[in-house]
């Protein structure tokens, strides 16, 4: 063909230029020909035009005089020459082509599609010499035909690409092969997002595919045919007038001529699909624009399907790492009990028990639930029938014998699998071997149970040391107390108010030592109170003061100016922490000094951050000393020679002690140079003063208090000591006393005494010997019952286990040893009196036949409220401007505290409730408002006790009196000079 086609000079065949008459045919012919729609040519074997109709010069687009200076080559389509040369080469060796096509480009470069018929006119010798060719223009039928196979091959292209990015190229491709796109783009828009993205651009300005990642909306091109939302195209100078009309911004190279198509899926744009040209003009024209609108809509709908389905694939890449991933058992049942799916820590599960691998649509009973009682069999059964009615259960299941003779213990999760309609076809399965947090579980309860028995052993150690200890000191305090009611000098009582100062010190502080349990459970309850802070300073002095004599020191205290006069704090709890770090200071310190200085650090309204510092300037401690500090029982002084004395617990309960009054506590020091220990507080400052108290404790006169009620009191108690120290007590309050020595003892004299001369009060000691209290308590009751006197028990015991359990089994209240003769007399006349009510009582009740005489309305005369003794001596002391300040302030405080224990016992927070009912006590007390004392302390009692059963009944009379108070008081204090 090459020949045949070539350039090379050959016979000339040409009669007549193109386009003119042929001079054997007729006009008719002539007319035919030239008219007909249908294109003809005829040419040489070189390839040379000889002629061409009109409809020929037409439809390619060139005039006579440029045919007769170009050849074949030059109007078949560069893409389809190779092949279009070889069909005339195929028809010059007499192959019949009955349906030849061909591919022409036009003068303007557009393609003509051709179809038609080509033969050959041969010489006299039979050698081929002219081609002649009919064709009709096919391009609109091929495009036509191009443009469906486009559309369904676009259609079917989410089930033939695997990515997106596949999906893109190949529309890009099949677009391709209908028209030029050698400058293509798809653009992808989010209505809700400020981003345009182009996730396929091929612009031949690029030396490769590029692919934006986003860009930010603009008023470009793109945007443009957006905003337009039709099918655009764009020529170049258009595109300049609309940049000058500032309608849009050019971004790059400006093409000749663009097309811009809207991807829509119904009324939603979600893109531009576009073609350019930087050639000409007229590279494209209405077709082709009509053909991409053609198409957009499934391309459309391809992209957002890939999408999705991408996005799926990503799901469920996701759901499967995580499936295979996870250290649990997975899997998947349907309503047969049927496995669909597990991962792979099931099948080792199921591998390593069964010797055999689970399998899909196989019943659960032939894998996991073999390694399974029936019990847990059907346990299971019942979970699954569960979970497919759209609940989803977790519960754990025991797996005996497996693993090689282990137990496994598994915590399952079972699902439903809900689909779009609402439906659950399968459940899902998560299991997760729980074995070792059972074993932890085991091994702890184990230690819990060990930790509680020797908890057990030790609080029972504590108690019976506080009993024994609590004896003897009982005979010292109770002796201390009788003296204190004797004849003595000056001098003398002056000795007996420091060693009654210094064993209520002691006991105190034994208190807390015996309590140890308490403290390390944070359980030690604070006992708030107003008193004045300067007396605790001097307390110390006084408690240590010929300590610090005896051993040539001198003991000082300094007190900042902007420190409160009075203070609600724990006065008691105070003092232990001074008194530990004093000591301590004086035990290590000789022919020096000790210097407690106390400052504030920070006021925030009225609380108070309180520093003290107790300096001394003895031995020091080494830096290793210092480690080993606030420990409980350590002591920096180990040696066998034990120069320094001490339990070693001081310092620990001091900390602890500390940090409940919201402070911490430290030391600094230094070998030969001494010791500054330190600690913090926070306090709330008041206005309400306490009493001033006398030089000795001596207002309550225990001689004769009960010489009016004359009570008959048997007292038992099996030690000697303690039945003489409280027999004489109670015969000097004006008291007829009996004592026994043992509970059988007891039980003799009450039913002596029955019928003649029954006791007014029982007061038993719980440890004795063959017959303990607890014992003789239920023996009476059971054999006397209602007509046994009130049994109060009067024991060493300290634990608040033990009171509450001694309550429990029948004892009617609880006096603590060592006996106090001020607390034992008023606790023996609280008793007489209340069993004087009840009998007052019963006596009115059964005397019908007496005349009802109705009582006396209750009043609220100020007698009644007010301690008018306690009142004016306040008024006396402090002025009348003090107290109504002082007044006004209790209002306030006493608001906040009866809101406290209200919100205290409604949490359950019964530390809080007893904390504020304490201090309303005190403060109430204080003031002379003895209604309300006498109320709250009622109410109180029972709390220390744990007793809170009566709490919503005893709580109101608390609110009505403090309502009293306030209704009252401005009365009060117009009384007062």
């Amino acid at each position: 063909m090459s020949k045949t086609l070539s350039t090379e000079a050959g016979p000339s065949l040409r009669q007549t230029s193109p386009g003119l008459p042929l001079s054997s045919a007729s006009s008719e012919l002539q007319d035919l020909i030239r008219n007909t729609t249908d294109l003809i040519q005829m040419i040489d074997l070189q390839g040379r035009f000889l002629y061409v109709n009109k409809a020929w010069k037409d439809t390619i687009g060139y005039r006579s005089a440029e045919l007769n200076q170009m050849n074949l080559r030059d109007v078949i389509h560069p893409e389809f020459m190779e092949e279009t040369l070889s069909k005339f080469e195929r028809v010059k060796n007499g192959e019949q082509i009955p349906d030849f096509e061909a591919v022409y480009r036009r003068k303007d470069g557009r393609r003509v599609y051709l179809s038609g018929s080509v033969n050959c006119r041969y010489d006299e010798q039979g050698k081929p010499i002219v081609f002649r060719c009919i064709f009709h223009d096919a391009t609109a039928k091929n495009r036509a035909e191009n443009a469906q196979n486009l559309y369904y091959q676009i259609a079917n292209s989410t089930l033939s690409t695997r990515s997106l990015d596949d999906l893109y190229h190949f529309i890009h491709e099949e677009l391709g092969k209908v028209i030029d796109t050698k400058n293509f783009f798809i653009s992808l828009y989010d209505p809700t997002k400020s981003y345009l993205y182009f996730p396929y651009y091929v612009d031949e300005y690029f030396n490769k595919n590029i692919r934006f990642t986003k860009r930010k909306l603009g008023n470009g091109l793109t945007e443009y045919a957006i905003v337009a939302n039709r099918p655009l195209m764009l020529t170049e100078n258009e595109i300049l007038d609309l940049a000058r009309q500032r309608v849009l911004y050019i971004y790059g190279e400006i093409p000749k001529v663009m097309l811009c198509v809207p991807l829509r899926i119904g009324d939603r744009i979600t893109g531009i699909i576009g073609v350019k040209s930087y050639e000409r003009a007229n590279k494209y024209d209405i077709r082709d624009l009509e053909l991409l609108e053609f198409i957009s809509g499934q391309v459309a709908v391809a992209i957002e399907r890939k999408q999705a389905e991408a996005e799926l694939g990503k799901q469920t890449a996701r759901l499967h790492a995580i499936f295979e991933s996870s250290s649990h058992l997975m899997w998947t049942v349907n309503r047969r009990l049927q496995l669909t799916s597990f991962n792979d820590n099931y099948m080792k599960l199921i591998q390593s028990q069964l010797n055999m691998p689970p399998q899909v649509n196989v019943t659960t009973d032939q894998f996991a639930w073999r390694l399974m009682d029936s019990s847990n069999r059907k346990i299971m059964e019942e979970k699954y029938k569960i979970a497919f009615r759209g609940k989803a259960e977790s519960y754990e299941v025991h797996m005996e014998h497996i693993r090689h003779g282990d137990d496994i213990w598994l915590e399952v999760y079972l699902n439903p699998i809900l689909l779009a309609d609402g439906t659950i076809e399968e459940v899902a399965g998560i299991a997760r071997d729980i074995t070792p947090l059972k074993r932890s579980a085991r091994e702890l309860l184990k230690a819990k149970e060990e930790a509680e028995r020797s908890l057990k052993v030790k609080e029972r150690f504590l108690a019976n040391m506080s009993h024994e200890i609590r004896t003897p000191m009982n005979g010292v305090i109770g002796m201390i107390d009788l003296l204190g009611t004797t004849k003595l000098e000056e001098e003398q009582r002056e000795y007996v108010h420091t060693i009654k100062k210094s064993s209520e010190t002691l006991l105190n502080i034994l208190n807390d030592i015996l309590d140890l349990s308490k403290i390390e459970a944070g359980k030690m309850v604070l006992h708030e109170a107003p008193f004045e802070f300067r007396s605790v300073f001097d307390k110390l002095i006084s408690l240590f003061g010929q300590t610090a004599k005896n051993r040539n020191n001198t003991l000082t205290y300094e007190l900042g100016s902007d420190l409160p006069q009075y203070i609600i704090a724990d006065e008691t709890r105070l003092l232990q922490i001074l008194s530990n770090l004093t000591s301590n200071a004086l035990k290590f310190t000789e022919q020096g000094s000790v210097k407690v200085r106390v400052m504030n650090l920070a006021t925030h309204g009225k609380w108070h951050k309180i520093r003290v510092e107790v300096e001394d300037s003895g031995i020091g401690i080494s830096e290793d000393g210092l480690k080993q500090l606030f420990g409980a029982f350590q002591q920096l002084d180990n040696t066998t020679r034990k120069s320094f004395g001490g339990t070693g617990l001081g310092l620990a309960i001091s900390r602890e002690l500390s940090r409940l009054m919201k402070g911490e506590m430290g030391v600094e020091s230094e070998v030969g140079q001494g010791s500054t220990f330190w600690f913090t507080v926070e306090l709330k400052e008041t206005m309400i003063a306490p009493l001033q108290e006398k030089k000795y404790a001596d207002e309550f006169q225990i001689v004769g208090y009960l010489a009016k009620e004359q009570p008959h009191i048997l007292l038992v108690d099996d030690n000697a000591v303690n039945r003489k120290v409280a027999s004489e007590i109670l015969l000097k309050a004006g008291c007829r006393v009996e004592t026994a020595d043992s509970g059988r003892k007891a039980i003799q004299l009450v039913e002596q005494t029955i019928g003649t001369d029954p006791y007014s009060l029982i007061l038993m000691d719980i440890q004795m010997p063959d017959m303990d209290g607890l014992e003789t308590t239920q023996a009476l009751r059971k054999q006397f019952a209602e007509a046994l006197p009130p049994i109060l028990a009067m024991t060493a015991y300290s634990m608040k286990e033990d009171r509450e359990r001694f309550l429990s089994q029948g004892m009617n209240d609880y006096v603590s040893k060592p006996i106090r003769a001020e607390i034992l007399v008023l606790k023996v006349k609280e008793w007489v009196d209340r069993v004087g009510i009840e009998k007052a009582k019963t006596n009115a009740t059964n005397a019908v036949s007496e005349p009802v005489v109705p009582e006396p309305p209750v009043t609220n005369e100020l007698s009644d409220l007010y301690d008018f003794g306690v009142v004016n001596q306040l008024a006396e002391l402090a002025g009348k401007e003090m107290v109504e300040q002082v007044f006004a302030e209790f209002e306030q405080e006493a608001t906040e505290q009866i809101a406290a224990a209200k919100e205290g016992f409604a949490s359950e927070d019964f530390q809080m409730v007893e904390s504020n009912l304490h201090t309303l006590k005190g403060n109430a007390g204080t003031l002379g408002i003895t209604r309300l004392h006498e109320v709250v302390k009622t109410l109180e009692l029972k709390t220390k006790v744990g007793n809170f059963s009566t709490f919503t009944t005893d709580f109101p009379p608390i609110e009505t009196e403090f309502t009293h108070f306030k209704e009252t008081y401005a009365q009060v204090l117009q009384g007062l000079k």
